[in-house]
């Protein structure tokens, strides 16, 4: 069974959007009964114009703490190359107290190296990057735990302590899709967040994931794109449309080929059994990214669905 508060919706800057719709799209999700509104980290839009408005994350994660009351909330997910690991953890203790415990952090290793480059970056190899991942998880661990820190590494460094703090712990995501980031998830994740995966890709990782964790118990969620329509005709038209589906994944657009890229698409009973797959295949929680919010009318039927499950 998935019940819609095991849900999220995850807000991608669109072309023209601005923090004001940003902050309308968490009360839609409140008030609808998701568990969860998250905000993509980055620097520069990821698809067409690099120009377009791109509210910066970390901002309005600070307005969603104050104009949200239940729903949980953070960034899906924080590339680690931006910001220093300890002041990400002061942050995140911050945002989680501040909203009475509802912040969660998501991290991730970073992959987009047009944006760091916009802002002065580093964007070192992938073996480097994932070094600076681990590095930055043993300072950021003991912090939102409200321990102190005393590190020195090869990349970043700290001895501090986080203050204020919650009470409680910090909810940390690590995001990937790679069986490299099984070790890292292992040793520090409460929860492992897989993108644009299908069932089967899934089942393999987390089978994997299973045998490293020796027993101990973390939580798995699926992040993707979504296309849902009430008959197969009106799939066929949104297929048929050039909307940032074809963009992303070229034209022409069949359901199948979407279906395998770990998209979902298709009627509504189409839908529910590509979700029903993923819960069987071990997910816990459904994170769906908002590539059109223009299209109101799919978003209301993805939430009538998931009401209804």
């Amino acid at each position: 069974m998935i019940h819609i508060d095991h849900c999220g919706l995850m807000i991608e800057p669109q072309e023209g959007m601005s923090v004001k719709e940003i902050l309308n799209w968490a009360s839609y999700a409140e008030r609808n009964g998701y568990g969860y509104i998250l905000r993509s980290d980055h620097l520069l839009p990821t698809r067409s114009n690099k120009q377009r408005d791109s509210p910066e994350c970390w901002v309005t994660l600070g307005m969603l703490a104050t104009t949200t009351k239940k729903i949980k909330f953070g960034p899906l997910v924080s590339p680690i190359g931006f910001r220093n690991p300890a002041l990400l953890a002061r942050m995140a203790c911050n945002l989680h107290t501040s909203s009475d415990g509802r912040f969660i952090l998501s991290v991730g290793v970073g992959w987009y190296g047009e944006e760091y480059h916009a802002y002065g970056f580093e964007f070192p190899d992938i073996r480097v990057r994932y070094e600076q991942f681990i590095e930055a998880l043993r300072i950021i661990t003991p912090l939102i735990q409200g321990k102190p820190v005393d590190f020195q590494g090869q990349h970043y460094s700290a001895k501090t302590h986080c203050f204020p703090f919650a009470g409680r712990k910090v909810h940390l995501v690590i995001g990937g899709s790679k069986p490299s980031m099984i070790k890292a998830v292992a040793s520090y994740a409460d929860e492992w967040n897989i993108y644009d995966s299908s069932a089967a890709a899934c089942e393999c990782l987390l089978s994997h994931l299973d045998r490293s964790l020796r027993g101990r118990r973390i939580e798995t969620s699926w992040l993707g794109s979504f296309l849902i329509a009430e008959n197969k005709n009106e799939v066929q038209k949104k297929l048929r449309q050039r909307t940032i589906y074809s963009i992303l994944y070229g034209t022409p657009l069949k359901a199948n080929n979407l279906r395998k890229r770990g998209i979902l698409c298709g009627t509504v009973d189409e839908v529910t059994s590509q979700l029903n797959e993923l819960k069987e295949a071990g997910l816990d929680k459904f994170y769906f990214r908002l590539l059109n919010t223009k299209d109101k009318e799919m978003i209301n039927l993805l939430t009538s669905t998931l009401k209804e499950l």
